[in-house]
């Protein structure tokens, strides 16, 4: 017997794994049923899907602030119909405020070089903003806060351009 290709951790890992993969079923059943249901829809990612993962396969142990932070994240609009339709009314505003920074950008950009867009443009950053509140329809306030400044230098960069225009 070779003492060194013994596979008692990998069995002693699996055994682990499978006794709390049956205590999650059993303990975080409407959780369970909840994960899979959004995950048949396509909307379990990142850290959701990895909590999912450890549910049904027991992998690690699933702590009580692993649980807590769970629900949280479930309790977003993006994981609910109807708290979605809310927030996509309260958007309207918001998406109009980023389209206009946006067309703002692409005018002053629009026309540069790729190299200058990638490296000292402000359109890579807006397009992101863009994507995000279209498709979650929200911005954190910092994400604001960064339109605003965007929104400010390209305001008195125009101003400039008319001046000089004329």
């Amino acid at each position: 017997m070779n003492f060194w290709n013994t596979n008692k951790g990998r069995q002693l890992k699996s055994d682990a794994a499978k006794t709390r993969k049956e205590e999650y079923s059993k303990k975080y059943t409407s959780l369970i049923e909840r994960l899979n249901e959004l995950n048949k829809m396509g909307k379990v990612y990142g850290f959701i899907k990895d909590m999912h993962r450890i549910l049904i396969t027991g992998s690690r142990p699933f702590t009580e602030k692993m649980h807590k932070s769970t629900i949280k994240a479930l309790d977003r609009p993006e994981f609910d119909e109807a708290k979605m339709v809310e927030q996509k009314a309260n958007a309207k505003g918001l998406i109009e405020k980023v389209n206009i920074v946006y067309n703002l950008v692409n005018e002053l950009d629009g026309d540069k070089k790729q190299y200058y867009i990638d490296t000292y443009s402000a359109i890579p950053f807006v397009t992101s903003v863009k994507e995000q509140v279209e498709k979650r329809y929200w911005l954190s306030k910092k994400q604001m806060e960064g339109l605003n400044k965007v929104y400010k230098k390209c305001l008195k960069r125009k101003e400039k351009l008319d001046a000089s225009k004329n």
